[in-house]
């Protein structure tokens, strides 16, 4: 499971990489991801301290997406040093070389944002009656739905009681 870090776990977990203690070997005692550490320290590296500190997401353009996806796919620049450099997660990236290769360039075009509400999707509105007629007709609706339920539970609890009966020594 996902766990965010504070800031002083980075920090703690920065401190120790620049000490000299590799990267997998302070995920592994703090019990954190060795990639996480590894973005972390290229993160300071870039900004200092102020490089650990939450950011707001970042929604990225075409062009950028392009820049980035030939930086990691195509140049083979460490994924921890893009995310650092260019303020985009790791799970952005990944996502966006796995689209770039099953698409080219033109697919990284056609993503559609999380979140965006499409014409045409989810459910409908409810539509309330508005003439006598109607209501009339909804309500006719709401009682013949009640009736079959009713009956339906009816039917099955006579059922049960026959299986019941058949049962009993």
């Amino acid at each position: 499971m996902y766990k965010k870090h504070s800031y002083e776990e980075r920090l703690l977990a920065v401190k120790k990489c620049l000490e000299g203690i590799p990267i997998k070997t302070v995920g592994r005692e703090l019990g954190i991801n060795h990639h996480c550490v590894a973005e972390w320290y290229s993160r300071y590296q870039l900004d200092g301290s102020e490089g650990l500190l939450k950011r707001p997401c970042k929604h990225a353009n075409f062009a950028e997406k392009r820049k980035i996806v030939c930086e990691y796919a195509k140049k083979g620049v460490p994924l921890h040093q893009i995310c650092a450099k260019h303020h985009v997660s790791q799970h952005a990236v990944k996502s966006w070389t796995r689209i770039f290769r099953q698409g080219g360039y033109e697919a990284l075009r056609n993503i559609i944002p999380q979140g965006t509400n499409h014409k045409g999707m989810g459910r409908p509105k409810k539509k309330e009656p508005v003439t006598e007629l109607e209501k009339l007709q909804r309500e006719n609706e709401l009682l013949r739905a009640e009736n079959a339920y009713l009956k339906k539970l009816r039917a099955l609890m006579i059922e049960k009681e026959s299986h019941a009966i058949k049962t009993k020594p």
